[in-house]
């Protein structure tokens, strides 16, 4: 199982890699459910980094209904960011009904071909989740970051996992959301192939907790 982790701060990059963990997913703003990465940042965190980063490209906090100057900000990010030595892109979005917009995905999927491209937690808000899945393995996404709908993924673990079976493996389901030593191994014995955390104490520090992924990732090699 890979472990993925959610890193806003050059602390939780290093912490990640020296636990074990396979890849980060960077942004800033861990408070606000993350933003675009700031570029001195993600330099700062690609030279210190050997693991393979994603780079989370959303404009601001909030709703997941952009608006064409924010997708335009988006798509400049990206094409920046591909100046730089990264492994992929995670985006999300929706429309005013919370379906998705099949041009936009072909778009996006356009600009960063030969980079990872993931869907984030935009997908849990979205009404028609069965077409949503389709249109994504159609695009050529090459992952769903969810947490079943629900804020926790251990709630939505059902959903979860009739996603995973609905994916016939074109795409990967990847759980989000409330991850942590005590339920990990739900997920792990679920079968996912792979797992997205932060692993922050928010009363201690928003930097990733070290000891936190080193115990998760031994977890998921037993």
């Amino acid at each position: 199982m890979k472990i993925e982790i959610c890193a806003t701060s050059l602390q939780s990059v290093i912490n990640a890699q020296n636990a074990g963990a396979d890849r980060i997913e960077l942004c800033e703003n861990y408070l606000i459910g993350g933003v675009t990465p700031k570029l001195d940042f993600l330099r700062s965190c690609i030279k210190t980094s050997n693991i393979p980063i994603n780079v989370l490209i959303r404009p601001r906090g909030g709703k997941f209904i952009f608006s064409d100057d924010e997708f335009n900000l988006m798509i400049n990010s990206i094409y920046k960011f591909k100046e730089y030595n990264i492994n992929g892109f995670v985006i999300g979005f929706h429309d005013q009904n919370k379906n998705l917009d099949d041009q936009l995905l072909k778009e996006f999927r356009k600009i960063t071909k030969g980079y990872e491209l993931v869907f984030h937690r935009a997908f849990d808000y979205l009404k028609n989740q069965e077409k949503s899945l389709e249109m994504l393995i159609h695009n050529k996404f090459d992952r769903i970051l969810c947490s079943g709908s629900i804020s926790n993924s251990v709630e939505g673990i059902k959903r979860l996992i009739y996603l995973k079976v609905l994916s016939k493996n074109k795409i990967s389901i990847m759980p989000g959301g409330g991850i942590n030593v005590k339920n990990f191994n739900l997920f792990k014995s679920s079968n996912f192939s792979e797992i997205h955390l932060s692993a922050i104490e928010k009363k201690i520090s928003l930097d990733s907790n070290y000891n936190i992924i080193k115990e998760i990732v031994e977890m998921s090699k037993q």
